[in-house]
């Protein structure tokens, strides 16, 4: 993603990039399957993580974007401000921007929209019992992915074949869960295919949005699915440095588009063809420094809160 948005401002050479969205959905229907299957999940504990987890640092982010689109709105062109466009962003809600674009304030919040709806589904799926969880939630993904073929208007919200990629991260976590995990041998296969067919998809410049959840949400998951048959195997363990970046994910993903918006306004015309590597370096270290500073210290002070409020709601009833 980091590297498609930097590459939009030298002619879009690199969209295929585009595809980590892809690659991220399959990855946060693994997760989330695999913490609602934990025994002690529960719907109330499961929303209140997702919301900590996702929500205050991307209205902080948005926020400061709107912030500046609205008093510089020239190192912000692409930003239209409006109250109702603003408070939409805000509850995660998919609407038109003042432009007719389908876009939040923050821009690549429209990823945020679909995981919201996602993380929702999946908390209610906790008031059910475990064993008819993942037929529901399953159900429930492939009914609204088909929906807004039925009810076009639904398409645009949300209520499209994008959901299938969750599912299928799904169905890796259920597969886990039984021990059928492909061995390491068939992992690097499927990791390489998925890689080269994404690759071929950008060499021959294929890019059919309407099947954009088959030709780069099955790479995506083949993708997804070598990773985590080669997890255990030690000698492939990245450098530290790699992981602490994947820690720094989502405040790279808040981050990036607009420290790259702001390096080009300031550099893009003196840079040259140096400018991507240049957008690519300011994001990263952005995003690392957002982590450490605000991310990881905001989600700590707000899953407090419950524990603290504990003694004294004791207090009041003693």
């Amino acid at each position: 993603m980091v590297a498609f948005h930097a590459f939009q401002f030298a002619g879009d050479a690199f969209w295929i990039g585009a595809a980590g969205v892809d690659v991220f959905f399959v990855i946060s229907g693994f997760i989330i399957w695999t913490q609602v299957m934990r025994p002690d999940a529960a719907p109330g504990a499961f929303l209140w993580r997702r919301l900590t987890r996702v929500a205050p640092a991307y209205w902080l982010v948005t926020g400061l974007v709107a912030v500046v689109a609205g008093v510089w709105p020239r190192l912000m062109p692409e930003v239209t401000l409006s109250p109702t466009h603003l408070a939409l962003s805000l509850a995660f809600i998919p609407h038109d921007d003042p432009l007719g674009r389908m876009f939040p304030v923050l821009a690549p919040g429209w990823t945020l929209t679909y995981e919201a709806s996602f993380y929702l589904l999946a908390g209610v799926s906790l008031l059910a019992p475990a064993g008819a969880r993942l037929g529901l939630v399953l159900g429930a993904l492939a009914t609204a992915s088909l929906a807004g073929f039925v009810f076009t208007p639904l398409y645009e919200l949300d209520f499209n074949p994008m959901l299938l990629q969750f599912a299928a991260g799904i169905w890796l976590a259920h597969r886990r869960t039984r021990g059928r995990d492909l061995p390491a041998g068939a992992g690097v296969v499927f990791g390489a295919l998925g890689v080269a067919a994404l690759a071929a998809l950008w060499l021959t410049g294929v890019n059919d949005i309407l099947f954009r959840p088959l030709f780069w949400g099955l790479p995506a998951l083949m993708i997804v699915a070598g990773a985590l048959a080669l997890e255990p195997v030690r000698s492939l363990a990245p450098p530290r440095a790699l992981i602490r970046l994947g820690d720094a994910s989502y405040s790279v993903y808040l981050c990036h588009l607009p420290v790259i918006t702001l390096v080009a306004a300031v550099a893009r015309s003196w840079t040259g063809a140096m400018f991507p590597a240049l957008a690519i370096a300011c994001a990263l270290a952005a995003g690392m420094a957002f982590r450490h500073v605000v991310e990881t210290p905001l989600i700590a002070a707000l899953r407090a809160l419950p524990a603290r409020a504990a003694p004294r709601r004791r207090a009041q009833l003693a």
